[in-house]
């Protein structure tokens, strides 16, 4: 669920941060920069707890929401910011010859953007969103410390049960790499393809810190 929420949301930002409108623009920029310069830990942490407790001041439970539902937005929200990055880089690699030849034709800017450059910066995008997708994988984790039930909780509940918590967390690590794996290998086949076409990269290695 927090992927197509995070590219959909990534998507967003980076056409608002290439707005020459700077009411679109700073938001957009602020967001990213804020959101890229915390750890995803603490933003789960303000806003399944620190909002709770600020509903409780103001005497009010609007402001407490479900753990799942804290984490898949908050997972969505952190890879937004990343992915708003991945769009715009990869809507600048697309030569500006497409776009003034489209225009030439009698389109519209938006009918340009939206047919010609931005299907094409998708095919450059799709390695580093990949990547991205195994990130959050691996960081999907972190969840655990607001209550939500996902593979590390249960591996440690079914293991404490079993007095084998070593040996459940090395069945974990087991899936994690299970479903990790044919993403990456996925994302490299892609990689090479887009090369062959002489198509414009954005290096799997690169993106998100990885």
């Amino acid at each position: 669920m927090s992927m197509p929420l995070a590219v959909c949301l990534g998507l967003a930002l980076a056409m608002m941060r290439s707005s020459r409108h700077r009411l679109l623009a700073w938001p957009a920029a602020l967001y990213i920069e804020i959101v890229r310069g915390t750890p995803l830990l603490v933003q789960l942490y303000l806003v399944y707890f620190s909002l709770a407790q600020l509903g409780v001041r103001w005497g009010t439970d609007a402001l407490t929401f479900d753990a799942f539902y804290v984490g898949v937005v908050c997972l969505a929200g952190n890879y937004a910011a990343y992915e708003a990055e991945i769009h715009r880089a990869g809507i600048q690699a697309i030569d500006t010859g497409q776009r003034e030849a489209a225009l030439s034709i009698g389109m519209s800017e938006r009918q340009a953007f939206f047919r010609v450059v931005l299907p094409q910066a998708f095919k450059i995008v799709i390695p580093p969103v990949i990547n991205d997708v195994i990130a959050m994988l691996k960081d999907s984790c972190l969840v655990s410390v607001i209550g939500v039930q996902e593979l590390l909780t249960v591996a440690q509940s079914v293991g404490k049960a079993r007095a084998s918590v070593a040996e459940m967390l090395v069945v974990a690590a087991f899936f994690y790499l299970t479903l990790s794996l044919p993403c990456y290998y996925l994302g490299k086949y892609i990689e090479r393809r887009l090369k062959a076409k002489g198509m414009p990269e954005l290096h799997l290695d690169t993106v998100h810190g990885h």
